[in-house]
């Protein structure tokens, strides 16, 4: 239970912890986590305001009542909406159907990756008129998914759609992504490696 091992963590000498996490305000959180949050720690997360970093604060009664935990605090730095640590398919694809297929770029020659394949792999999908992508998620386990925005035409436009991918735009295609059921269709994904390195110790300094 990674709660009980922070709680723990927050009772070494030398170490201190934000006592309160805020989320994006249309960011849903489950029942489980929202229990075990009031249960180790004695709040429940609340949403963010989108306040100026460093004038964040909760409202009276939210912290950490007997966690030995530090008042809230707004750590200086653009703040994500989610964080995927780790995430396995909820169907998952078979290794022995990964081949090398060519891997198209813009402006290169293309080049043979190892490909993912499936001729019945359930995808929920659109298409987007305005954008001209298709648009298809693929689902995770935990309630996560995988979203792909594939071009319907030439490659070489694809930073006119990456400006085109405002916040606004963005959300509103995840969203419109969530609502259509799966349906077995014929897919090939490069295979897929997603890192991420982030040096959090001046963070946590300025913190």
């Amino acid at each position: 239970c990674v709660h009980g091992a922070l709680h723990k963590l927050a009772s070494a000498p030398g170490l201190f912890s934000a006592a309160q996490i805020f989320h994006h305000p249309e960011l849903r959180l489950r029942p489980r986590f929202l229990n075990d949050s009031l249960r180790f720690y004695g709040a429940r997360p609340p949403p963010s305001t989108g306040h100026p970093p460093g004038t964040h604060r909760a409202p009276t009664g939210h912290g950490a009542r007997g966690t030995g935990l530090r008042p809230p605090v707004w750590p200086p730095a653009p703040q994500p909406r989610c964080c995927v640590l780790a995430a396995a398919w909820r169907t998952p694809l078979d290794p022995k159907k990964t081949v090398q297929l060519p891997f198209l770029r813009p402006g290169q020659p293309p080049r043979r990756v190892p490909t993912m394949t499936s001729a019945k792999y359930p995808v929920a999908s659109f298409t987007d008129s305005r954008l001209h992508v298709q648009v298809g998620r693929l689902d995770l386990n935990g309630g996560l998914s995988l979203v792909v925005l594939m071009p319907r035409g030439p490659l070489e436009p694809l930073e006119t759609l990456e400006r085109a991918l405002d916040p606004t735009t963005f959300l509103a295609l995840l969203r419109r992504a969530a609502r259509p059921p799966p349906r077995a269709t014929a897919l090939s994904l490069p295979r897929l490696r997603l890192d991420l390195s982030l040096d959090v110790v001046t963070l946590v300094h300025d913190m």
